[in-house]
């Protein structure tokens, strides 16, 4: 008698729509209190995960591990062909900011659910990834003061709130993923080494694994959400003047894309230059295998289509501080427009130790002149880079045991800079952080069912008190939950 057993999909399904409804439910919050958010389509979200978080948000060149846990690398969608397991990847974030002028300071704090994603293998060839998260964020209130001629000490007060979201489809492959190994079965590589030919050996197989571990990927995106913003002017006396309230929104429905490429050879041999005569100017093997990758990635320039809504009127304050609307200067409604998206790129360099050590280093650059938002001049935003760093250490991921539980952790440390695409005062809003984090195996430790708990703590400085502009001091904790699971596969019992 034989039973089949396949409830995974059904697994799966569950699990999808639980973790989509949560990022709709926790969407509404709002994710940043930055005065800087109030500029093009605010703050602009990192999309990367928790494990890469910890890493400095380096992800370019980040391939998968031969050995789970696997993770999910929606930022470069070529880093999904390595796949090999189910992976589920549900993160929050919490963040604790200090805003300084050079005359005061106010704390915030901000606490969310930031993302949820599910990744699988594609047979060999692949992998896939869907998923939602927030792609940039509003939240500020900002009051100041201005002494007008003849009219006094106006009083401006900036408000806004909302943001994007993201849901993405992606895949990555790899196309030639048996092209080396077929060189090894070949007659011209045993013609090779029956002559004695090894440089040409090595260089054939060193060309032939860079073409079989090439991978190739691309996502497409669902860009979605509304940005409110709203400007008060609030005049001395309510007598002579009436005061004046703009409320403005922008409606985003459109797609973008983005892709990469990425690839790595093997190093498991080296000249010897120890003391022992006999052995120096020969190869001998590494105890651990070096690999060195490469990546690139590169996000289109877009215009995706939106609606604004505008409308300005008068008002003036009643006795408890109620709005009494009087005048409507304009009220314009689902006015149709554009919102251009810059077009980025980057590339990266990692380095593998076996399956203890990962150093990453990414370098990337945005063509924030090619930003437009709507028919607004674009005078604020400036061409931008980043550059990131960030190293993984793990002892021993198969020291199973209770004993040996501290082997198995992940350790994790990362740096960041960029120069900011805002330019305020002549003065460029810069960002420069450093992360540090641990990986925490939970559950059963099967090689086909790991859990891991990704937690990361950030601190960072972002914008300059000179010329009367802010400063914020940020900690940022984003936690994460990585589950890898043999699904998609029908069990049969006799």
């Amino acid at each position: 008698m034989k039973a089949k057993k396949n409830n995974s999909l059904l697994k799966t399904a569950y699990l999808t729509v639980v973790f989509i409804i949560l990022n709709y439910t926790f969407f509404g919050q709002i994710l940043t209190s930055s005065p800087y958010s109030r500029y093009g389509l605010g703050e602009i979200n990192q999309q990367t995960f928790a494990a890469q978080a910890a890493l400095g948000n380096s992800f370019i060149a980040y391939h998968q591990d031969t050995i789970a846990p696997f993770y999910i690398n929606i930022a470069n969608p070529a880093g999904l062909a390595s796949i090999k397991l189910t992976v589920l990847e549900i993160g929050g974030q919490g963040q604790f900011t200090k805003i300084s002028s050079t005359s005061s300071n106010t704390n915030k704090r901000n606490v969310n659910f930031s993302y949820g994603s599910l990744g699988f293998p594609l047979k060999k060839i692949g992998g896939m990834a869907f998923g939602i998260m927030p792609y940039s964020t509003v939240g500020y209130k900002i009051t100041s003061y201005q002494d007008e001629p003849s009219i006094g000490s106006m009083k401006y007060i900036f408000q806004g709130d909302g943001g994007l979201n993201k849901v993405f489809l992606g895949s990555g492959i790899r196309p030639f993923r048996n092209y080396e190994s077929k060189f090894y079965k070949s007659d011209f590589a045993d013609t090779l080494i029956a002559h004695e030919k090894t440089k040409q050996y090595k260089r054939i197989k060193f060309g032939r694994q860079l073409v079989s571990n090439f991978s190739i990927g691309a996502s497409a995106n669902y860009i979605f959400g509304t940005i409110n913003q709203t400007t008060d002017a609030i005049y001395p006396s309510s007598v002579l003047f009436f005061n004046t309230k703009r409320q403005r929104s922008a409606q985003v429905n459109d797609f973008t894309f983005n892709g990469g490429m990425q690839t790595h050879f093997t190093i498991d041999s080296a000249k010897y230059h120890g003391k022992d005569t006999l052995k120096k100017g020969h190869r001998i093997n590494l105890k651990e295998r070096l690999v060195v990758g490469t990546g690139f990635f590169i996000n289109t320039p877009t215009s995706l289509n939106a609606k604004q809504n505008n409308i300005i009127y008068t008002y003036a304050l009643d006795g408890f501080g109620t709005e009494r609307p009087k005048d409507t200067v304009l009220n314009s409604q689902g006015i149709n427009g554009e919102i251009t998206l810059p077009l980025e790129f980057g590339a990266g360099l990692s380095l593998k130790k076996g399956e203890k050590l990962t150093v990453l280093l990414d370098a990337a650059t945005t063509n924030w002149n090619g930003f437009k938002y709507f028919d607004a001049p674009n005078i604020e935003f400036k061409n931008s880079y980043r550059v990131s760093f960030g190293i993984n250490y793990v002892p021993n991921k198969l020291a199973y045991g209770s004993s040996n539980y501290i082997k198995r952790i992940h350790y994790r440390l990362g740096a960041s800079y960029t120069n900011g695409y805002l330019d305020l005062k002549n003065t460029k809003i810069s960002n420069y952080a450093i992360t540090a984090g641990l990986g925490l195996p939970v559950g059963i430790g099967r090689y086909d069912e790991i859990g891991v708990v990704n937690v990361s703590a950030q601190f960072g400085k972002l914008g300059s008190t000179n010329n009367n502009l802010l400063q914020e001091e940020y900690i940022r904790l984003n936690v994460g939950f990585t589950f890898n699971k043999r699904w998609f596969i029908k069990y049969k019992y006799d």
